[in-house]
């Protein structure tokens, strides 16, 4: 089938102008979630979200199966606030990422300071802040989310086979790990956090995925306009 896929994401079939033909629009798009490292590295999962439109009959179109695959990840580690933005902004900019990716980062803590940098530098993004109890939120940017939903979130889409995984992801095995051991743990203080991997690991990789995810649920795409990244270039 021959498909044009606009800018914004938006993906129809290639057709004639008969006003006959019952349209369908699909949409390939991608959402980008960041767990800021602290004292481990930081991490980034790429979800490739998918639906296309496929002709039924000569004049009518349908949309097939929805499909969402983990197709990148990456660890960064000991690298500040602006240079992390840089690296952001780069891997946003990489066809066919550009115009067309939700950026997604957990904003809990010492994360908001680094949303900061990324407002300044004009890149876009949904700043989550994880919290406890059993709901999420959203004003503008700004979402709060309890953790509870992320776990159970991203442990629906694995129990239900939604989520796929790609055969030759980076660090494929490690977020794998991470994913099956991944949960709810206190700290000494009485704090909940995430945590996965095994004892000693902070679970960066299933954090960004399980915020991914999370998007790809609930979260419509903001404006995907490309903007001047103020001081990152």
């Amino acid at each position: 089938m021959s498909y044009i896929t606009r800018p914004n994401g938006t993906v129809v079939l290639k057709a004639n102008a008969d006003p006959a033909i019952v349209r369908v629009s699909g949409h390939s798009r991608y959402y980008l979630g960041l767990d800021l490292g602290r004292n481990d590295p930081s991490a980034l999962v790429l979800i490739h979200d998918e639906q296309l439109p496929a002709w039924v009959s000569t004049t009518q179109q349908r949309l097939t199966a929805r499909r969402r695959a983990v197709v990148w990840a990456d660890r960064i580690a000991d690298t500040n606030y602006t240079d992390l933005a840089r690296h952001v902004a780069t891997v946003l900019a990489k066809s066919p990422l550009q115009g067309r990716t939700q950026l997604v980062v957990d904003a809990t803590g010492l994360g908001q300071p680094f949303c900061d940098v990324l407002t300044e530098g004009g890149i876009d993004h949904y700043a989550v802040t994880m919290t406890a109890g059993q709901n999420w939120s959203r004003k503008g940017r700004k979402v709060s989310v309890a953790k509870n939903v992320l776990l159970e979130n991203l442990a629906t889409g694995f129990e239900t086979g939604v989520i796929e995984i790609a055969k030759d992801l980076p660090l494929k095995d490690q977020l794998l790990l991470e994913v099956s051991s991944f949960e709810l743990a206190t700290t000494p203080a009485g704090n909940l956090i995430l945590s996965g991997g095994g004892k000693g690991h902070h679970a960066d990789m299933a954090i960004a995925l399980a915020l991914a995810w999370f998007a790809s649920e609930h979260l419509s795409p903001r404006a995907y306009g490309q903007r001047r990244v103020v001081g990152l270039g």
